[in-house]
């Protein structure tokens, strides 16, 4: 009989790349199994085009996903991030092997749980997810994070990108998203535009987008006007995240704050500049792009970062110079100009 398998994940975007080599290594250890992933509506896309994932289920109201889930008679859940609305409904469908952290309270609801610790950012959420598996008995192999952009979707986008900015398939387009909801603190806006002008000063070869969501676009207006005299592309239409994936595939460099479009960049295979807060919860430790050709920048010296009980201020991120993140730019731009 073929093994059912429901992987949970409902909160943010970089969640739910967290857990695609966790899919990767349960695939390959169960190939014949059947895998659904349950996942909040907003966040789907960044899976569905995942060849080694059966179903993706969104989440409704609970009485609905109850019985979605239980009609599907799934033999193990595994719960990546544990509340309240996922412990009852993996109980009250009655998935016999239901594993999960040890996290909160409603663990005595799981049949496996793992006590991890993930609040002292020991190692990458990646990791920590892999650590479910375990009771699985399942070989580990390496795997990163992985989105899968379907041919005619990555030619859509270069042709939007031809007709809309004049950007060419063989330009070099480095992407600047200095937004950030709320997840972690922000690398402040006069320092974005700083490294944009730099870039633009030192590179002009190089192709510069300020990109954002829907309700980020007075912040990217901020952004672009703080870049005089230099005029950085501007992607303000109100694309899905489907359409945004793609877009993203077609850069070289993304620079970003700890926010989901940077794990979207990362799972694509991109290069990427990051910067992040000294924070209990938002170290780079744990939440950094997975893998290498990465540059990672926090506050350089601790001793003046005036974290306060929410965590780093923007006092502290500035801290990051622009002149330290574009030295790691270069970097970054000569491994891609010396690439084989």
């Amino acid at each position: 009989m073929q093994k059912k398998f429901l992987l949970i994940r409902t909160d943010r975007i970089g969640d739910l790349i967290s857990i695609t080599p966790s899919i990767s290594v349960l695939r390959k250890n169960f190939p014949h199994a059947y895998i659904a992933v349950l996942v909040s509506a907003y966040a789907a896309d960044v899976i569905k085009n995942n060849p080694e994932i059966d179903e993706i289920i969104t989440v409704k109201s609970f009485f609905k996903t109850l019985a979605e889930i239980r009609a599907k008679k799934f033999d193990v859940a595994i719960i990546f991030f544990l509340n309240t609305f996922v412990a009852w409904l993996t109980f009250l469908a009655r998935i016999s092997v239901r594993i999960g952290p040890v996290s909160k309270i409603w663990a005595v609801l799981l049949t496996k749980r793992i006590r991890q610790h993930r609040s002292k950012d020991l190692k990458h959420e990646a990791e920590y997810n892999l650590d479910l598996l375990k009771p699985l008995f399942v070989y580990y192999h390496p795997a990163k994070p992985k989105i899968y952009v379907p041919r005619k979707d990555d030619i859509k986008a270069k042709d939007y990108l031809q007709e809309k900015f004049g950007i060419g398939r063989r330009d070099i387009t480095v992407m600047v998203h200095p937004g950030s909801k709320g997840s972690a603190a922000r690398w402040p806006l006069p320092n974005y535009a700083m490294l944009v002008r730099e870039i633009m000063a030192k590179h002009p070869e190089v192709k510069v987008m300020l990109t954002g969501a829907a309700a980020e676009q007075e912040l990217l207006t901020e952004t672009a006007g703080l870049c005089k005299p230099f005029k950085p592309l501007v992607l303000t239409d109100d694309i899905t995240l489907s359409q945004f994936i793609a877009v993203i595939n077609q850069c070289k460099i993304f620079i970003s704050n700890s926010t989901g479009p940077l794990h979207i960049a990362t799972a694509l295979g991109k290069k990427t500049l990051s910067f992040y807060p000294n924070t209990k919860g938002c170290l780079p430790e744990r939440w950094a792009p997975y893998g290498k050709g990465h540059a990672v920048l926090t506050p350089h010296d601790e001793r003046l970062c005036p974290v306060n009980e929410k965590g780093c201020t923007p006092e502290c991120m500035a801290l990051i110079t622009p002149q330290r993140a574009f030295e790691n730019f270069e970097r970054l731009l000569h491994s891609i100009h010396t690439a084989p």
